[in-house]
C-alpha cells in the first residue's frame, strides 16, 4: 500500500512540477525523416509547414518557425526567410543587427538580431542557424512585438529549451 502511494504522490509531483507537459505537443522536424524535435504550447497555433512548424502565440503577438535547411543553402535558407518577413510588412532596422554565438542543448550555431517595426509598431526579430549534422541545420525565425516578449516569456523559454537534435 505504501509503494503504490508513493506512485500516486510522485505522479501528482510530476504533474504539479511540469505543467507545460500537459499543455504541450512535439513536433519533428521535418516530418517525415526528422533532424530535431521541437515542442509547442497547445493555445498557439501551429502549423506543420514543408520544412519545419510555424507557431504564433495566442495573443499573436509572437512568431516563431523552425525549418531544416542543408547547410550548404543555409545562405539562400537566411534570405528566403527575410523575403518572407518583408512580405508579412516587417522592416528591418539594419542599424540595429547584432550577430552573436548560439548554443542550445548541444547546437551550436549563430543568432542574428535586429529591432524593427510591423503594421503593430516596434518588434524584435532574429534569425538562428543552428548546425544539427555535418550537412544539415535548422532556421529559427523570431518575430515579436516588445510587450508580447515579455507576455509570452515562459512559454518562449520552454519552446527554446525543448528544441533538441536526432542524432
Amino acid at each position: 500500500m505504501s509503494s503504490a502511494l508513493a506512485r500516486a504522490a510522485a505522479l501528482i509531483a510530476c504533474l504539479v512540477l511540469s505543467p507545460a507537459l500537459a499543455s504541450a505537443k512535439t513536433y519533428s522536424i521535418p516530418d517525415p525523416n526528422p533532424v530535431a524535435v521541437i515542442t509547442l504550447p497547445d493555445d498557439w497555433e501551429s502549423t506543420e509547414i514543408a520544412k519545419g512548424v510555424e507557431s504564433t502565440s495566442e495573443d499573436d503577438a509572437v512568431y516563431v518557425a523552425v525549418e531544416v535547411t542543408e547547410l550548404k543553402d543555409a545562405a539562400r535558407a537566411i534570405a528566403d526567410a527575410i523575403t518572407w518577413l518583408k512580405s508579412k510588412d516587417v522592416v528591418v532596422d539594419q542599424s540595429t543587427m547584432e550577430q552573436k554565438p548560439f548554443s542550445i542543448n548541444g547546437l551550436d550555431g549563430v543568432q542574428v538580431k535586429w529591432s524593427g517595426k510591423d503594421e503593430d509598431g516596434p518588434t524584435n526579430i532574429s534569425l538562428t542557424l543552428l548546425q544539427v549534422t555535418d550537412s544539415k541545420g535548422l532556421i529559427l525565425t523570431y518575430w515579436a512585438s516588445p510587450q508580447g516578449e515579455k507576455d509570452n516569456l515562459k512559454e518562449l523559454i520552454a519552446i527554446i529549451n525543448s528544441l533538441k537534435a536526432l542524432k
